[in-house]
């Protein structure tokens, strides 16, 4: 009974030493094999806030309503500056990743943001829009790495959503979209002014959900994320037409050069006219955010409702580096207000949204 007793537990020993091995084996192999489209198996995932003391400091943590609190808008630009928007404050900058801030003097780019735009190869120029802002503007630019601002007039409640002519040092066609109600905006001069598009619109009909984005001062583009279609215009907005039947899931699409590259439900996709558009490659399906670009067009990161992805070859193979994070305090936990951000300088992923501080991640 006693040798039994022994045998039976070495070999209960053994078999537990071959599981432990497998179950090793496994997850490195499903580590090494992992599809975009699946979570990121990690343990050393450790999101930190960064914002939170300073944020606190400058009395933003407990404003009422609670959507106008902390973080109300992100950028992060590829030296590794992360410059964000409060409703209070306005701009404010961390150019040492987080670890010190400060307000931007004499601006007054305030109210409630989803949406921000910056041109790549990045050259210092930016873009916040915004509504509801105390200061009657529609959000601002800033044309030297956010050290100076100039807003925008306000239309109503302001612009929800927006882009601009990055073809031009100094950008005058603005193209935007204002909150409750919504319609369709055009400024010709770098946002002094503001004219409505189409006066047909209701403001409550299929343009609430319009993704708006500008290839250059007559080319217009707008997508929508519950129907399967891409529309051009080639007159300012005057008249439409469908170009292609992607989804954009993506408030605006992002700039590289004279290209445009818009995250869609079937990944990434680029155009260099606004009217043919080219899938980068598969892998990316459900892009929301991005892309965020590296040292070349070939490199950049988009984020999905899983995870984060990089690629190093123009979109056709893409890596997972970490799963989906949220931060917590985004208000509703919508995903219209969540913003994310890499720097590819020091290889870091932040994350923040409407109501959030800001948190980042180190790769």
């Amino acid at each position: 009974m006693k040798i039994m007793k022994i045998i039976r537990c070495r070999t209960f020993s053994s078999i537990v030493k071959l599981a432990l091995i497998m179950a090793v084996v496994i997850q490195t192999d499903f580590v090494t094999t992992a599809k975009a489209d699946a979570p990121v198996p990690s343990n050393k995932e450790n999101w930190e806030a960064v914002s939170e003391a300073f944020t606190k400091q400058i009395g933003v943590d407990n404003i009422d309503t609670e959507y106008l609190r902390r973080c109300q808008g992100m950028i992060v630009t590829p030296n590794g500056d992360i410059v964000i928007m409060t409703a209070k404050n306005g701009v404010c900058v961390s150019r040492d990743q987080g670890a010190t801030w400060s307000v931007v003097a004499n601006n007054n780019i305030e109210g409630r943001g989803t949406n921000f735009s910056m041109p790549y190869p990045y050259d210092g120029r930016m873009i916040f829009f915004c509504w509801d802002g105390a200061g009657g503007m529609s959000g601002g630019m800033s044309l030297d790495d956010a050290k100076t601002w100039k807003s925008f007039a306000q239309f109503k409640r302001g612009v929800q959503f927006g882009d601009a002519d990055w073809n031009t040092p100094d950008p005058k066609i603005l193209f935007g979209l204002t909150h409750e109600p919504y319609y369709s905006l055009l400024s010709n001069d770098g946002g002094k002014s503001w004219q409505q598009i189409n006066n047909a619109e209701t403001g409550s009909g299929p343009e609430t959900d319009y993704c708006l984005g500008v290839l250059d001062a007559k080319t217009l583009l707008r997508g929508n994320p519950n129907e399967d279609i891409i529309e051009l215009s080639n007159d300012g907005g005057g008249t439409w037409s469908q170009v292609t039947n992607y989804r954009t899931l993506g408030r605006q699409p992002v700039h590289y050069g004279k290209n445009l590259y818009w995250a869609t439900a079937n990944g990434v996709i680029v155009t260099s006219n606004g009217k043919d558009w080219n899938l980068t490659g598969t892998g990316a399906e459900g892009a929301h955010w991005g892309p965020y670009f590296g040292a070349s067009e070939q490199e950049f990161v988009i984020v999905t409702q899983k995870n984060f992805l990089k690629t190093e070859d123009g979109g056709k193979t893409w890596t997972p580096i970490a799963k989906f994070y949220m931060a917590p305090g985004n208000f509703r936990n919508a995903l219209t207000g969540c913003y994310f951000g890499w720097d590819p300088k020091h290889n870091i992923l932040y994350s923040s949204g409407g109501g959030a501080s800001v948190y980042r991640l180190k790769l």
